[in-house]
């Protein structure tokens, strides 16, 4: 790379950067959302009066808006014209639960922004930065990224594709969800199978509250118990569990063999432990293609530090290659890992065996 391609590539990088930090803004101050309720278009004083915004930082922000592309603008003046959303803006910036949504880009990229200076000390002493830090818009990242994926794949597509588990859960499995963060996986479990009982574990307590919220808001709250616990030490659980569910954390974990081995143990004769994990190349490429490289950058920034929190830390970090997860389950004493035949473009599946 050159130069000048370089010195493109990294323009093009700092232009999404100010657009994604724009789109934090319009969804934490709800301009999309209520650009979405009103079809025929509102003007900028109108948008701030119904968000309770001052009106010129809404005219600067729309201004954006229609520069970018996000927003339309119908009139020749921007004071004065009516903005709408874009087509296909509301599916990505507004339906939280629809496939295409990617609202928590921006606030992953805003709880980054928050913690660089504190990642830049971390990177000098070798310490971890604890997920607490990144703070509440690291909770709201997290769950909005993957919940789409949970609501519209997860008893649809992916857990057809593994029959005895679903057997197990229709008819009333115990189910541990290891690392269940705000809870939507479990809450997609429950809402599938209504005779299955779900415990979510994940150290965060402020994930853990959040979780105990969306569980009553979903009328779930009665089949779902959140507790939160370092996993490195177990549930206390042997032998308890039809299923072990990890969805998008063993790459997180301090220590993820000892959380893995807690699993296996608590899993009842007969029963599996299923991961959900990155779907990065098998092998290291560079330079590697967009979905390598944001796993690269999101291991960097995110998932790495938070996996050096603690004594003897040994994470693995977002580039989960499948070589890495055999290996952590035959430590952990699994008598094999396999992976599972469901397809998706950024999730690999995989079947440990006690």
């Amino acid at each position: 790379m050159g130069t000048e391609e370089l010195a493109d590539r990294l323009f093009t990088a700092g232009v999404a950067t100010i657009e994604l930090s724009c789109v934090y803004l319009g969804i934490r101050l709800g301009y999309y959302h209520t650009l979405a309720c009103t079809g025929g278009g509102l003007t900028a004083d109108e948008l701030a009066k119904h968000t309770g915004t001052a009106p010129r930082y809404t005219h600067e922000w729309l201004q954006s808006q229609a520069i970018s592309g996000f927003v339309t603008i119908d009139g020749d003046d921007p004071a004065t014209a009516r903005y709408a959303l874009a087509d296909g803006a509301s599916d990505v910036l507004v339906e939280v639960t629809g496939p295409a949504y990617l609202g928590g880009l921006a606030h992953a990229a805003a709880a980054i922004g928050g913690v660089l200076p504190d990642l830049a000390d971390a990177y000098r002493t070798g310490d971890g930065l604890p997920y607490a830090r990144y703070g509440a818009d690291a909770v709201t990242a997290q769950a909005a990224l993957n919940r789409p994926a949970y609501v519209n794949s997860l008893a649809a597509e992916w857990l057809p594709q593994v029959p005895d588990v679903v057997d197990r859960l229709a008819g009333g499995a115990r189910v541990a969800d290891y690392g269940c963060g705000a809870g939507w996986s479990s809450i997609e479990l429950a809402r599938a199978y209504p005779d299955v009982r779900v415990d979510g574990f994940d150290n965060d307590e402020a994930s853990i509250a959040t979780a105990r919220r969306n569980a009553a808001e979903q009328g779930v709250a009665d089949r779902i118990d959140f507790e939160v616990a370092d996993l490195t030490g177990g549930t206390g659980a042997v032998g308890r569990y039809d299923v072990v569910f990890f969805f998008e954390c063993v790459h997180d974990f301090p220590r993820p063999v000892e959380v893995l081995r807690n699993a296996r143990t608590a899993v009842r004769p007969g029963g599996t432990v299923i991961v959900m994990d990155e779907r990065a190349a098998e092998t290291f490429t560079a330079p590697g293609d967009p979905v390598e490289r944001f796993l690269g950058g999101v291991s960097a920034l995110w998932c790495l530090p938070q996996g050096l929190v603690g004594a003897d830390p040994q994470p693995v970090g977002t580039l989960m290659r499948p070589a890495a997860m055999a290996a952590l389950a035959a430590d952990a004493g699994f008598a094999a890992s396999e992976i599972l035949p469901i397809e998706h473009p950024f999730f690999r599946f995989y079947r440990l065996v006690p």
